[in-house]
């Protein structure tokens, strides 16, 4: 008799242990799909604000490029759990900046990223005509190329 009490106690115990270790495995799954659709959106938009930046700074024959376009290429098929509710480009002077939100249920995320558009060609013809960065250390004013 005593063989079989200690049986039926072990499954008692499982029966309220296996509900919860399910929880936490779930969890678990919820939280690495929740970082790696995060991270997905942030390299996005990251690629997004770069290439948006050297668009402005050098366009291509046909003009400006489609960069919400872009972006929605760039995660089309690579999230598992959210879903992409906006994408927004603004193009200003001196920043490109995307931002993008996401959401599932109750979880969502909102994703910022800017990158400079630099003109580094202006700087640099600029100081040609100040006449900086013109003399070699020979003292003859010749330019080493």
């Amino acid at each position: 008799m005593r063989g079989k009490e200690v049986k039926g106690v072990i499954t008692v115990e499982l029966s309220y242990i296996l509900p919860m270790v399910l929880f936490v495995l779930m969890m678990i799954m919820y939280t690495v799909f929740y970082f790696h659709d995060k991270n997905i959106l942030i390299g996005a938009a990251a690629e997004t604000a770069v290439l948006g930046a050297q668009s402005e700074r050098k366009p291509d024959e046909y003009g400006q490029a489609d960069l919400n376009g872009f972006y929605r290429q760039r995660i089309e098929g690579k999230l598992i759990l959210l879903g992409v509710v906006s994408v927004d480009v603004e193009v200003t002077d001196k920043w490109v900046v995307v931002s993008a939100k996401a959401a599932h249920g109750r979880m969502s995320v909102a994703v910022r990223q800017q990158a400079p558009i630099l003109k580094p060609e202006e700087k640099i013809r600029i100081k040609e005509v100040i006449g900086v960065g013109e003399n070699n250390s020979d003292g003859d004013g010749s330019r080493a190329e």
